[in-house]
């Protein structure tokens, strides 16, 4: 029986990257629909458990994309409660690759720590730009990793108001500053163990010259491959690359984790049927990959 993913994007159009992805994972069939909204899930995914009985509820996976965390996880959540034995399909969160690169962008700074004897527990983070869907699933696990969390934002409101929400989602504080200059980029950065930029591509958010001042930071990583990159002095290939007197992690390096990852979540979806997987999956595997 064929393996079919059925791509549920609230964006108007379904990633192309996220569908040739499928293929090349193995998935016979991928039907891509964009622009869903959660009041239309319940009745898609009754559509989708039926026709092709058990067995083919087994071989379905839905996953959900776009541009908003929270939007798909609400759609993920419908879809589980609407499913029921023996018509279970599997279910993949990951929109725009933000739970992948963040569990990728983790794990990178855990294996860097490691090399220095370090771990994640009672450390401090700066998650530059970190509003943004990669920045605030990364916040989430990092607070549940015992980390000090402090995302950044141009607006101290919109930090505030997203800190917040992870704040509520993860149970532990997390902490909304404003960071518009590099000046003030820096100033925060003198108290943080772990630098982590997830801004928009292009956009140089701390210049090397202060990244090689920070006396405390021990791991810098960049999730932006295009130049200039977010932390001045990480480029994309780094691999626990020594800038100042951190680790630095580039974007390639991330990206080539985030894959893994990714293609492992769709590989359990598709080989084991009835899984729901979302961003603590991806952390998972994201820890088994690197070893630790």
């Amino acid at each position: 029986m064929k393996n079919v993913l059925i791509y549920l994007d609230t964006d108007k159009r379904a990633s192309l990257f996220d569908i040739l992805f499928s293929y090349d994972v193995g998935y016979d069939v991928v039907v891509p629909l964009g622009g869903v909204t959660a009041d239309e899930v319940r009745a898609l995914v009754q559509d989708a458990m039926f026709p092709r009985g058990p067995q083919g509820a087994k071989c379905t996976t839905l996953f959900f994309g776009g541009s908003n965390p929270e939007e798909a996880e609400e759609m993920a959540e419908i879809a589980r409660k609407t499913m029921f034995p023996p018509f279970q399909l599997s279910v993949v969160i990951d929109p725009k690759g933000a739970f992948t690169t963040s569990s990728a962008m983790i794990a990178k700074a855990v294996e860097a720590l490691k090399t220095r004897n370090e771990s994640l527990q009672g450390k401090r983070a700066l998650i530059l730009a970190g509003t943004g869907p990669v920045g605030r699933i990364a916040a989430r696990i990092l607070a549940k990793e015992g980390v000090n969390v402090f995302l950044t934002s141009r607006s101290s409101k919109k930090a505030e108001e997203i800190a917040e929400k992870v704040t509520q989602k993860v149970g532990k504080l997390v902490k909304g500053v404003k960071a518009e200059t590099p000046e003030e980029v820096f100033a925060l950065a003198q108290d943080c163990e772990l630098l982590l930029s997830t801004g928009a591509a292009g956009v140089e958010l701390i210049p090397q010259s202060y990244v090689e001042k920070l006396s405390k930071c021990l791991v810098a990583v960049d999730a932006n491959a295009v130049p200039p990159t977010g932390i001045g002095g990480v480029n994309p290939g780094d691999d626990k690359k020594e800038v100042g007197k951190a680790l630095a992690v580039g974007a390639l390096a991330v990206g080539g984790l985030r894959n893994k990852i990714a293609r492992k979540m769709l590989q359990v979806a598709m080989e084991t049927g009835g899984s729901f997987l979302d961003y603590e999956s991806g952390y998972k595997f994201a820890k088994e990959l690197v070893g630790f």
